[in-house]
């Protein structure tokens, strides 16, 4: 199975499916080359729906381009399982579900990167 068939087998989980809706209400084509919720959450800050710090955002833009092991690895996906952030079953709108996604992306960043959000001395 190469990256494109695992991502496309990723985006068939149901936190994608749901961000794709979101996306093609709001008129975007969702990109077959990256996560629905990855970039339903990207679509969602460039459009001022939410605000988050710039290392987040710079981080969900280069998501939009790592490869499925990276994403798995960032993620924290568990082989057989589906991603499952918390919250964005109850997203009713794009901006709730960005929240969401946006959330668990940074509680990922504070576990991969140690020194994230650490106080400057």
């Amino acid at each position: 199975m190469n990256d494109s068939d695992i991502i496309r087998e990723f985006n068939r989980m149901p936190v994608n499916v749901k961000a794709r809706a979101f996306l093609e209400v709001h008129g975007q084509e969702a990109r077959e080359e990256s996560l629905h919720c990855v970039h339903a959450a990207l679509h969602a800050i460039e459009k001022g729906q939410v605000v988050v710090e710039t290392d987040v955002a710079e981080t969900v833009n280069a998501m939009m381009t790592w490869r499925p092991p990276r994403l798995v690895n960032f993620l924290m996906i568990v082989s057989g399982e589906d991603y499952d952030p918390p919250g964005w079953e109850a997203a009713a709108d794009l901006r709730e579900f960005a929240e969401a996604i946006l959330d668990d992306i940074e509680t990922k960043m504070v576990t991969h990167f140690p020194y994230y959000r650490s106080p400057e001395s």
